[in-house]
């Protein structure tokens, strides 16, 4: 969580980055919120419904679920949870509250959710060639979050910095990330968060293993054209 009651808001605009699970014989309730929102599911197979269409997700699948669009997710397989990573964003991001409104199956809504595996993606060269990248959802596609893309270093990643926030979730490996010349060890489960216009860098520690790394982010301000600056001198403490 990056907020709670009688706390402080550590990001700009994301709301939260959450670790859900939902044990088997469990639902999430279905409501609308004005929240734009990804999941990444880690582990087990379910179901998420948006009013009466139901859409099997299962681990590593990610999902693009657009604002005011209700939905409720169950587990599927007996005795196994559903666990996913929830990110969320208001909208407009200068709301002033998170809105939750619970609704009824039958009432009328439009499905536009997205559902894509990186493995079926068409890989790419990011950051001067020291990644890959598979990108599963684009900032065209969505209205405020900016992407949402698995990317696996086989090395180090070029020390770069851009003008967003974002959260790199470690899906698998083991490594080292930098963040504004702070280097701490990393490994699979593990949410890094990463302040907007600060140099950053990870790599792994495990020959022949990349790291796979779910990225997420928002640009700040929020309308703002996203720039990247690349090849960065590696600082130290």
């Amino acid at each position: 969580m990056l907020s709670s009651i009688g706390g402080y808001k550590i990001t700009e605009y994301l709301e939260w980055v959450r670790h859900v699970t939902i044990p088997f014989g469990k639902k999430l309730p279905y409501q609308r919120k004005n929240m734009e929102e990804i999941l990444y599911v880690l582990q087990g197979e379910g179901i998420l419904q948006v009013g009466n269409t139901k859409n099997e997700i299962k681990a590593e699948d990610a999902v693009y679920i657009p604002t005011e669009t209700p939905y409720a997710i169950y587990p599927t397989v007996e005795s196994q949870p559903i666990i996913y990573m929830n990110y969320g964003i208001r909208t407009p991001p200068d709301a002033l509250e998170v809105k939750i409104k619970s609704m009824q199956y039958d009432e009328k809504v439009e499905s536009n959710i997205r559902i894509e595996r990186w493995m079926s993606k068409k890989p790419s060269q990011s950051h001067n060639g020291t990644c890959t990248t598979y990108s599963l959802f684009t900032r065209d596609m969505m209205k405020y979050l900016l992407f949402g893309t698995m990317m696996s270093v086989p090395g180090v990643l070029g020390y770069h910095r851009h003008n967003s926030e974002a959260i790199y979730f470690i899906s698998s490996g083991l490594g080292y990330a930098k963040v504004g010349g702070e280097e701490l060890p990393i490994r699979d489960g593990d949410a890094v968060y990463i302040n907007p216009c600060f140099a950053h860098m990870c790599r792994t520690s495990l020959k022949g293993q990349p790291l796979n790394v779910f990225c997420q982010g928002v640009a700040v301000p929020f309308d703002a054209k996203l720039w990247t600056i690349e090849d960065l001198p590696d600082l130290q403490i």
